[in-house]
């Protein structure tokens, strides 16, 4: 799925959607500009059910309040098919097989897109973002979970197993939800990196426990705490282990480090450059760079899926 300068050059209005476990952004979109932007609660403790009737009234509510726009897309978490625009399976939000698109043509009228959350971030921060100019570029997503964009020879891989990063087996020795021990994810997500913490600190887990992540854990080891300091320095070090392994593979000119851990800044792109430069020997040095879009680049990337949905209607009704 190549960059292509009609993914900014388009003038034509569209809605894109980008829906996640906790909320729904939606936003009406000119190229990489954000003319409107609205927020819904996704509600999963709801059930699946309710979540999926969100996230088609958010793209109800947004076509009636805006028109105007031509066409529209959706982006999720989990497995899809993009072909028919099928929600194959969602491990967090309890989704399986939901025809989202072909409901969401039916209630707006609209063309339609369909993509996967991170994949079309990345695409989003390729053309408008820090990976403006790369024609290689790796956009790594760490939050409650972590998945990759592989951007080569400015196509997107869109393999629907594609860039699941998070499974590389970085030796943890923890358990992951995937089912095997030793996943990245079992060590350098958000709330992983907190229950890593809270193993080594003696805290134990009750129903009144805050619900801590990432960042907590960053100020208690930047304020000398031991353990703070030891789950951070693990969590760095198997990310770096990771992207290294796909840096000797794919060798991006760009490592693009997104999601709610990446607001760490500094504290989580020096670390990972020193463990880099520690195990690169011939290989290319990527540059790495924190994203540049925050919350929205899925969202954007959707709106980006929208216009080539556009494009592609477009020409069959010549």
């Amino acid at each position: 799925m190549p960059m292509s300068n009609s993914d900014t050059s388009e003038e034509d209005l569209v809605i894109g959607i980008d829906a996640g476990g906790t909320e729904i952004k939606a936003g009406i979109l000119r190229g990489g500009e954000i003319i409107a932007l609205r927020r819904f609660p996704t509600e999963r403790e709801l059930g699946p059910d309710h979540s999926v009737a969100q996230v088609l009234n958010s793209a109800l509510a947004m076509h009636q309040e805006f028109p105007s726009t031509h066409a529209i897309a959706l982006v999720v978490p989990g497995v899809i098919d993009s072909k028919n625009g099928i929600e194959v399976f969602s491990e967090n939000l309890l989704w399986e097989n939901v025809p989202f698109c072909p409901e969401l043509g039916r209630i707006t009228g609209l063309p339609w897109g369909f993509g996967h959350d991170v994949r079309f971030a990345g695409v989003a921060e390729a053309t408008f973002g820090s990976g403006k100019g790369y024609a290689d570029s790796f956009f790594l997503s760490i939050g409650t979970g972590i998945a990759g964009a592989m951007i080569v020879d400015n196509q997107l891989i869109d393999n629907p197993y594609g860039g699941e990063i998070g499974h590389m087996n970085v030796h943890s020795g923890r358990q992951c939800a995937c089912g095997v021990s030793g996943c990245l994810e079992s060590i350098a997500t958000g709330p992983s990196i907190y229950g890593y913490y809270a193993e080594l600190a003696g805290i134990e887990k009750t129903a009144d426990t805050p619900k801590f992540g990432a960042r907590e854990v960053l100020s208690a080891a930047k304020n000398g705490d031991r353990h703070a300091q030891e789950a951070w320095g693990v969590a760095t070090r198997s990310l770096g282990e990771a992207l290294a392994a796909y840096v000797s593979i794919l060798a991006p000119d760009l490592i693009i480090l997104g999601g709610g851990v990446s607001n760490a800044g500094t504290d989580l792109v020096q670390p990972i450059s020193e463990y880099l430069e520690s195990r690169l020997t011939f290989q290319k040095r990527p540059r790495i760079a924190l994203a540049t879009l925050g919350d929205t680049a899925g969202m954007i990337g959707a709106g980006i899926l929208a216009r080539r949905s556009l494009a592609k209607h477009r020409e069959s009704s010549l």
